[in-house]
């Protein structure tokens, strides 16, 4: 059974900060060592519920956050980034059985951490796909979706959780914190460890269940942070300017889609 895992750091138990996230600050080690346990974690119980291949994208900033030697000998992971339009997702394929998203956070434009966003903090003020509020999560479900594979876990803060519900119910969750202003409520690091271990390994022994969602159109919009920026993109074929920071984009191909994504 080959299971593919995407990890970010935001939506790990007890960040905060960005400075936190960030290579060259003192706390960055110690959130970069428990993103690699809560990674263990969801390995480990993959294997044990009998995957016998395990892939990891480190999709966090320059993608070399996770501390290789740690992991479970049995597993690769993907460093670095190739610049396929996949992005947090690069490396998987038609071949996986599920999909794993693990430390992963809340939109822009949300409450749910103060480290919420949607991919380029610098640039992106709000991203929706047919309406609806798309964080990185819904962005890269919709790719596994895409090629036929079903997410089956996925961890990171509450307000996050609460959305991939109502994508599907289905997939089983951890909420390790729940954020408000600039705050968070935060689990226990080793609870949250031992919390994926069992929600992964009882989404791999019920992977037959999971199904994947292939619509029929997707319609995205971009609010920018600076009009010139909606103004700049809205010259790439195809894109629609519906506002002074709002680009409008419409394809029945998602790919499409993740093409777009990965030039803004």
């Amino acid at each position: 059974m080959r299971i593919y895992i995407s990890a970010d750091i935001e939506g790990v138990t007890g960040i905060s900060t960005w400075q936190e996230t960030l290579k060259g600050n003192e706390d960055y080690t110690r959130y970069r060592e428990q993103m690699t346990k809560e990674v263990v974690a969801a390995c480990k119980g993959a294997i044990d519920a009998g995957a016998d291949y395990i892939i990891v994208k480190d999709a966090h900033e320059d993608g070399k956050n996770l501390i290789h030697q740690m992991l479970p000998k049995e597993v690769k992971v993907i460093s670095g980034w190739s610049n396929h339009p996949y992005n947090m997702v690069e490396g998987l394929d038609e071949s996986f059985d599920g999909a794993i998203f693990i430390g992963y956070h809340s939109g822009g434009g949300s409450n749910g951490t103060p480290l919420a966003h949607t991919l380029s903090i610098e640039k992106i003020r709000n991203i929706t796909i047919n309406g609806k509020k798309a964080d990185e999560f819904l962005i890269y479900a919709y790719a596994a979706h895409m090629i036929g594979v079903p997410v089956i876990a996925v961890s990171g803060d509450g307000e996050l959780i609460r959305h991939v519900r109502a994508f599907n119910p289905t997939i089983k969750t951890v909420a390790v914190q729940e954020g408000f202003g600039g705050a968070v409520v935060s689990i226990h690091p080793d609870l949250a460890v031992t919390r994926i271990h069992k929600a992964v390994k009882k989404a791999v022994e019920n992977i037959a269940n999971f199904t994947t969602d292939i619509l029929d159109s997707y319609e995205l919009k971009v609010e920018f942070i600076k009009h010139q920026d909606a103004y700049k993109y809205s010259f790439y074929p195809g894109i629609e300017q519906i506002g002074e920071y709002t680009i409008k984009y419409v394809s029945n191909q998602y790919m499409d889609i993740l093409t777009l994504l990965m030039f803004i």
